[in-house]
């Protein structure tokens, strides 16, 4: 017989003894199994507390205690109350920081759609050179798409940045 069913045997007798216990060796006796086995399973409900063990004469008494019976713990209210106060400010702090984040998402998408959307303006500074030739410099790359003149002024158009113009 395993040493499990052995113990669940011998918490029945015992509760069954009640206030008067049982002597160790009975037990043994009662159970058909050797005395080292009994006092393994003594050292297990002793050390669980769910026995009483006294030394008599002609062997060691053991009672029945029971399960302990844990009472409940209720916490000091002015405790309670403080720690809710401050699960409720954090809370709040939590619930007021997600929306700024939501306003600054809105922000960003807003700004990006713009920059999308939105077409660069460039304007020019214009210089009136005293001079009746001037030479252009640019990029190989570029390239002038359009040309108007009138006898005040010359518009280029191209296709890139990077024009220099200078009086020649």
């Amino acid at each position: 017989m395993k040493l499990v069913e052995l113990a669940k045997k011998a918490i029945n007798l015992l509760q069954d003894a009640g206030d008067k216990g049982f002597n160790n060796i009975d037990l043994a006796q009662k159970l058909h199994m050797p005395r080292r086995r009994v006092y393994d399973i003594i050292a297990i409900l002793r050390a669980a507390g769910l026995v009483e063990a006294k030394r008599e004469k002609g062997g060691t008494r053991i009672k029945w205690r029971g399960i302990p019976v844990v009472s409940e713990v209720k916490p000091d209210s002015s405790v309670s109350h403080d720690l809710t106060e401050k699960l409720d400010k954090i809370t709040e702090e939590k619930n007021e920081l997600e929306s700024q984040i939501d306003e600054l998402k809105d922000k960003i998408l807003k700004l990006k759609e713009e920059q999308e959307t939105s077409t660069m303006e460039v304007s020019t500074i214009k210089t009136k050179f005293e001079v009746q030739k001037i030479s252009i410099k640019t990029l190989k790359s570029a390239k002038i798409t359009k040309v108007q003149t009138s006898p005040i002024e010359i518009i280029l158009e191209a296709d890139k940045k990077g024009f220099v113009i200078e009086p020649g």
